[in-house]
C-alpha cells in the first residue's frame, strides 16, 4: 500500500477526532496499590469484524483488571492508514507507555514508531515481527496449521482411502507471520500424496468463493479446502453448497474461530473444523507482554490455539461463547 499524504491541518483535525475517540473507549482503573499507572494503546485495522470487537472488550476487561493499566481502544476500520496513522498519532502526542498495532503498512509506520520510541513508548506489533519493534504480541500459526492439516488428513483417509481427490489452500503471502496457516498444510498435504491444485492469497468471503468455484470448474474432483482464515472457507462452503455437491463428501475448514466459522462447524456438514484462537490468552497477552516491555519484568506470552469440531460440543460451544461475554 502507498502511503498517503494528506495536508498538516487535515492531518490535526484526524489526530484530534482519533484522540477522542480513544479516549472514551479507555478502560476505567480499578483502584489498586499502584507504583506508577501505565497506559496501553491497542490498534486492529479491522474494527468492523466480530473476532477485532470481542478482543477489544477483553483487552478493556483485563487492563482494568489489573488495575494500573488504562487501555485505548483504536477503531479504525476496513485496514484505512490514514485512520490507524492519525490514531497512532494521537497517542504518540499522548505520550502513552506502548502501543499494540496490526499496522495496515509496517513501512508507512517506520517513522511514527521510531518517534514514539525515542520518547519512550514502547511499540509492540500484534501477529506479525516487525524490525526495530520493541516486542510483539500474536498466537502460534505453526501450530493452527498443524491442527488443520492433521484433522483435515484424518478424515481424508476415512473418506477416501483410495485417494482420487484434490485439495485448495489459501495463502496471505504478504503477512509472513501467518505463514504457518498455509505452510503446514501444504507440506503434510504433500507428503500424504494429496495434489493441491489451487495455492492463492485469499482471506475474504468473495474471493474463497470466487477461488473454489474457479477450482471446481477446472477440478471437479475438488474436495479439500483450507482457508487461512474462516472468512475464505466460509466463501468456499458457499461455492460447494451451489454446485450441489454432497457434504459428506467435502472438507472445509477455516482458522481463527470466528463465530461464524464456529456456527458453522455445530451446523455439520461440510464445515468441519475452525482452528480458534483463545481470545482470552490473547487479551491478556496484549497486556502482560505490554507492561514487560515498559517495565523490563514479567513474563511474555503467546495465545493459544484449538481445534473446534463438532465431535467435541461442550468445548465447541465454549469457542463460541467467548464472544458473548
Amino acid at each position: 500500500m502507498k502511503e498517503k499524504i494528506f495536508t498538516a491541518a487535515r492531518g490535526l483535525a484526524m489526530a484530534a477526532m482519533a484522540l477522542t475517540a480513544s479516549i472514551s473507549l479507555a478502560s476505567v482503573a480499578q483502584a489498586a496499590d499502584c507504583k506508577k499507572q501505565y497506559t496501553i494503546g491497542f490498534s486492529h485495522p479491522v474494527g468492523e469484524s466480530e473476532f477485532a470487537a470481542a478482543l477489544r472488550k477483553k483487552v478493556v476487561k483485563y487492563a482494568g483488571e489489573n488495575g494500573c493499566v488504562t487501555a485505548l481502544i483504536d477503531n479504525t476500520q476496513q485496514s484505512n492508514l490514514e485512520s490507524q496513522r492519525a490514531t497512532l498519532e494521537s497517542w504518540v502526542i499522548r505520550k502513552v507507555d506502548a502501543i499494540v498495532v496490526l499496522p495496515v503498512d509496517a513501512p508507512a509506520l517506520k517513522g511514527l514508531m521510531k518517534k514514539a520510541q525515542a520518547q519512550g513508548t514502547k511499540w509492540l506489533t500484534y501477529a506479525i515481527d516487525v524490525e526495530g519493534a520493541d516486542g510483539s504480541v500474536g498466537f502460534d500459526n505453526v501450530r493452527s496449521g498443524d491442527l488443520v492439516a492433521k484433522d483435515a488428513l484424518v478424515w481424508l483417509k476415512k473418506r477416501y482411502p483410495s485417494g482420487g481427490v484434490t485439495a485448495a489452500v489459501t495463502t496471505l503471502t504478504p503477512l509472513v507471520g501467518f505463514a504457518g496457516r498455509w505452510d503446514e498444510p501444504l507440506k503434510q498435504f504433500k507428503a500424504a500424496g494429496l495434489p493441491v491444485v489451487s495455492e492463492q492469497d485469499c482471506a475474504d468471503q468473495s474471493c474463497g468463493l470466487q477461488i473454489a468455484e474457479d477450482a471446481l470448474r477446472q477440478h471437479p474432483d475438488l474436495r479439500v479446502f483450507i482457508g487461512i482464515n474462516d472468512d475464505a472457507a466460509i466463501g468456499a462452503l458457499r461455492a460447494f453448497t451451489n454446485a450441489k455437491i454432497n457434504p459428506d463428501e467435502v472438507y472445509i475448514a477455516g482458522q481463527d474461530g470466528t463465530r461464524e466459522g464456529l456456527e458453522a462447524v455445530k451446523a455439520g456438514g461440510a464445515y468441519r473444523a475452525s482452528v480458534a484462537i483463545l481470545l482470552d490468552d490473547l487479551a491478556k497477552s496484549i497486556i502482560n507482554n505490554s507492561l514487560a516491555a515498559i517495565t523490563g519484568k514479567g513474563e511474555k506470552s503467546q495465545a493459544d490455539v484449538e481445534l473446534g469440531v463438532a465431535s467435541k460440543p461442550e468445548r465447541l460451544n465454549a469457542l463460541i461463547a467467548q464472544y458473548d461475554e
